[in-house]
């Protein structure tokens, strides 16, 4: 779902799934999929209005709460992708269906930081070492595009990524150190935050990286069901989140060089929020 200032999603009908909605958007042939949203509601719906979007210059703040909400986990994934001619494609796999947050759903892969991801950084640097790189390959202007607390904290997200990947998908980074952001080919995309009302709340970091920068490993036995390499612009009527579709286009714009900025998505009403922070290093 191309989100943009001012313009509406149609009107869809929806169905309990688990904490979010199922909703069962059409527009047209090409672009006819299932898209779940993060913004469910208890109990069942008949019908929603349309979801809006708007978009907001971003500034350095905490993560948005409302009372008595849980508080976001840290989190990471990562879009592995490819080229196949004209087509880009991007490695997705579907969610087991026991799984306690969006059973059945294909996602990229990732998860929640965990505390080893942070924990490396720091024994690099009690052992006189730069936390593995972190100041040098996470700038500062990173550091605040992913409203990271430090240097070490970004790094941190930036591992459990690479880390994720590897355990969901079998798809790993192939150096033990730290690759540098944008010197390498891996890229971050922005950051989501789970609705307030949502009893599971992640706040996740989305980074890319082209399929030839990593390695495939041959014994991994993934935790993501039906991996496949999936079409950026046309998600062939997969269930995804709205997130992914969101950043699915992200990815786009990052590759045709048409971001100048960073997107944070929120939720804030039952609606759809981006807000934006200016690339400057």
């Amino acid at each position: 779902m191309a989100i943009e200032s001012g313009r509406h999603a149609p009107e869809v009908r929806v169905a309990a799934n688990k904490g979010a909605i199922l909703y069962h958007v059409s527009r047209g042939p090409r672009r006819a999929r299932a898209v779940v949203s993060l913004c469910g509601l208890r109990g069942i719906a008949l019908q929603t209005p349309p979801m809006k979007a708007t978009v907001k210059a971003l500034s350095p703040s905490p993560v948005p709460q409302a009372p008595n909400a849980v508080r976001p986990r840290d989190a990471a994934s990562l879009l592995i992708y490819r080229r196949q001619g004209a087509q880009l494609e991007v490695l997705m796999g579907k969610r087991r269906p026991g799984a306690r947050f969006l059973p059945d759903v294909y996602v990229f892969p990732g998860g929640a930081l965990d505390k080893a991801d942070a924990q490396k950084g720091v024994e690099a640097r009690a052992a006189g070492g730069r936390a593995d790189g972190a100041d040098s390959v996470i700038a500062p202007h990173w550091v605040q595009a992913m409203a990271a607390r430090h240097p070490l904290h970004a790094a941190a997200l930036l591992r459990a990524a690479l880390r994720e990947s590897h355990e969901e998908s079998g798809w790993r980074w192939p150096d033990a150190a730290l690759p540098g952001l944008h010197r390498t080919g891996l890229c971050y995309l922005g950051r989501a935050i789970t609705p307030a009302q949502s009893p599971r709340r992640f706040h996740a970091r989305f980074f890319a990286v082209p399929q030839e920068r990593m390695q495939q490993d041959p014994h991994a036995d993934g935790e993501l069901l039906d991996l496949r390499w999936v079409d950026a612009r046309n998600p062939q009527r997969l269930p995804i989140i709205d997130v992914t579709e969101f950043m699915l286009d992200e990815l786009q714009r990052e590759l045709a060089g048409k971001r100048a900025d960073l997107p944070l998505l929120c939720y804030v009403n039952d609606l759809v929020r981006i807000r934006r922070l200016s690339i400057s290093p």
